[in-house]
């Protein structure tokens, strides 16, 4: 989350109005666990891939056609609660609801 911040904060020092979109996975390398909870809520599933606690998130996409599509963000758990790495995989348009968008403003 502090990266996330740390991004809008450098793009409010420039002195514009910005609109701005982070890959959700890869804004989450090194933080808290905590902040993924608090960016996605509570995650659908725990396991454990190699040795490696992992938490699970899932979104569904309901594309004009009516049919659901799916996307997963797995998250690997390193070093005292911090996120070690991260990957999402499914439909591009499930997988943009991962997205983190920010918006600053300099008045």
């Amino acid at each position: 989350m502090l990266r996330v911040l740390g991004i809008a904060a450098l793009v409010a020092v420039t002195g514009c109005q910005t609109t701005g979109e982070v890959s959700g996975g890869s804004a989450l390398t090194g933080e808290e666990l905590d902040t993924a909870v608090g960016l996605y809520g509570p995650w659908a599933e725990f396991l454990v891939l190699e040795g490696k606690r992992t938490y699970v998130w899932r979104r569904q996409y309901v594309a004009d056609d009516q049919k659901p599509y799916f996307c997963e963000l797995r998250v690997e758990m390193g070093f005292r609660r911090t996120i070690s790495g991260s990957t999402m995989q499914g439909y591009p348009d499930a997988c943009r609801l991962f997205a983190v968008r920010y918006r600053t403003a300099n008045n």
